[in-house]
């Protein structure tokens, strides 16, 4: 029987040598005309969505490298990078660090299955090369310590590097927030089990942390918790596993906890990992991934943003590139060449939720509409992230995807209740009903662009066959508003009652 996955949303490229809100009502639309087929049916469990390039430490004097890490040095002549100055400076964080928010007295809670027995390690040395203030880090085992095997080691390895992925850039845009792991025993399973670890951790996390922004790199499409013999409205399951994480969530709307989710990395398509670089899609029609798609939680779609330097293709799969210093251009995430693309659509679980009542109802049909902002989530231009997990190649790697916009998010929140608390003010918590109401000045609005011929202005995955959701002028089912522009967003947030 198939086996599915439940992804981190996370694309690894190793380098090599408040106010008081009431939540809008949740409600889960029932659809009982469409199935998918029944190969699909089977065992579900998490796992990492990771893609690793080829070694391709250059030594050719005549290759220039796209990115050379810091010591240990290891360079890529394919896949530009960034470092988190790069990021700050990219998207007007850098100035809000200068005039004192840097996220001092908040905290950050990434939630993550097995975590990583070299976090801490991990996140001072990142810290240490960059600058960056000591890391105050507490790790939290809600459901017993994570017990480290051969056997688990290939999903242990992707939870690895989603850990130190989270940790690192959390702390790289509020260096100063206090950061709150905590690491869920085992890896979960889809079903009916509940994700007893996760629920348990998300349940701690929510009671043990009011006021504060929890990250979520992980997701699963919704048609998954009932083997995929249906769409996952028309079993009983799939509601209970939705009303279980629903207390999680409603409890966080009363403790003043902002829940971000990760919108995922595979455009519409609900996909497994295939032969190469490829992917082979499962369900034959547009999905989005839970728990992105609840309106209690902000969906952190993807963009691809290329900072001083500007994609010059020959076709869809080509790196070529053209230096632009100073220049910064950002569209869509949609990387044929890997492929990968921000997850975005519409939900079959939920019907549009009140806070989207200002969005085109053809847009939405009745439903709600995914993801609600964005931020950089490519490869070619990913993050730096240092790791030294056995099994993994000791030193830097550039990682992409979703996973690398959430916990970047909830930076950018937790800077925005230092600021709240300044004047008085509860943190920010539920954050849909707010975002909503911030002007359009407060974003980066993402439109489609052309690349020598080539547009990239949708998230249809390449050769998925699944179509994608296109990228227009205002809100739309591929990037939300858009990316923030820090200062103002911060400072509107800031002002909100």
């Amino acid at each position: 029987m198939e086996s599915k996955k439940f992804s981190i949303l996370l694309i690894l490229i190793p380098l090599l040598s408040t106010s008081s809100i009431v939540p809008s009502r949740v409600t889960l639309r029932i659809n009982r005309s469409v199935s998918v087929p029944s190969s699909n049916q089977g065992a579900l469990q998490f796992v990492p969505l990771i893609q690793v390039s080829p070694d391709d430490n250059s030594t050719l004097v005549s290759t220039p490298a796209s990115c050379t890490s810091p010591p240990p040095v290891h360079t890529s002549v394919s896949f530009h990078c960034y470092t988190p100055s790069d990021i700050t400076d990219a998207y007007g964080v850098t100035e809000l660090h200068a005039s004192g928010i840097t996220g001092a007295g908040q905290t950050i809670v990434i939630v993550d299955s097995y975590g990583s027995p070299t976090a801490l390690h991990d996140l001072q040395f990142f810290s240490t090369t960059f600058g960056l203030p000591a890391p105050d880090l507490t790790i939290v085992n809600p459901t017993g310590t994570p017990a480290f095997s051969n056997a688990q080691l290939g999903i242990q390895l992707g939870w690895g590097e989603e850990t130190s992925l989270d940790l690192q850039w959390a702390h790289a845009i509020a260096p100063d927030a206090k950061l709150v792991l905590i690491e869920a025993n085992p890896a979960e399973t889809e079903g009916v089990q509940g994700f007893p670890s996760i629920f348990a951790g998300e349940q701690y996390a929510v009671t043990h942390y009011p006021g504060s922004v929890m990250s979520q790199s992980f997701a699963v499409t919704e048609q998954s918790f009932c083997g995929g013999s249906v769409l996952a409205t028309t079993c009983a399951a799939s509601i209970n596993q939705i009303a279980h994480f629903e207390r999680v969530y409603q409890q966080a709307v009363t403790n003043h906890v902002t829940v971000l989710g990760s919108s995922g990395d595979s455009g519409t398509a609900n996909v497994e990992f295939g032969a190469g670089v490829h992917f082979a899609p499962n369900i034959p029609f547009p999905t989005v991934n839970w728990p992105s798609s609840d309106p209690l939680v902000t969906s952190a779609g993807g963009t691809w943003l290329q900072f001083g330097w500007t994609w010059n293709p020959a076709n869809p799969t080509d790196l070529s590139y053209t230096t632009t210093p100073g220049r910064r251009t950002e569209v869509v995430w949609n990387e044929p060449f890997l492929p990968a693309a921000t997850g975005g659509g519409r939900s079959a679980q939920f019907s549009t939720p009140s806070f989207q009542s200002g969005i085109s109802s053809s847009t939405l049909q009745g439903a709600r509409g995914l993801p609600d902002l964005s931020w950089n989530a490519a490869v070619d231009g990913g993050v730096l992230v240092y790791t030294s997990f056995p099994g993994v190649r000791v030193g830097w790697h550039i990682i992409g995807g979703t996973s690398a916009s959430s916990p970047q998010l909830a930076g950018l929140i937790a800077l925005a209740n230092q600021e709240r608390h300044s004047l008085g003010k509860q943190s920010i918590g539920y954050l849909n009903p707010v975002l909503y109401t911030l002007p359009s000045g407060d974003f980066n609005d993402i439109v489609p662009q052309t690349f020598n011929g080539i547009t990239i202005g949708d998230n249809a995955l390449f050769e998925s066959g699944i179509p994608g959701m296109p990228t227009t002028a205002g809100w739309d089912l591929t990037t939300g508003f858009g990316s923030p522009i820090a200062g103002s967003f911060v400072s509107d947030l800031a002002a909100k009652p």
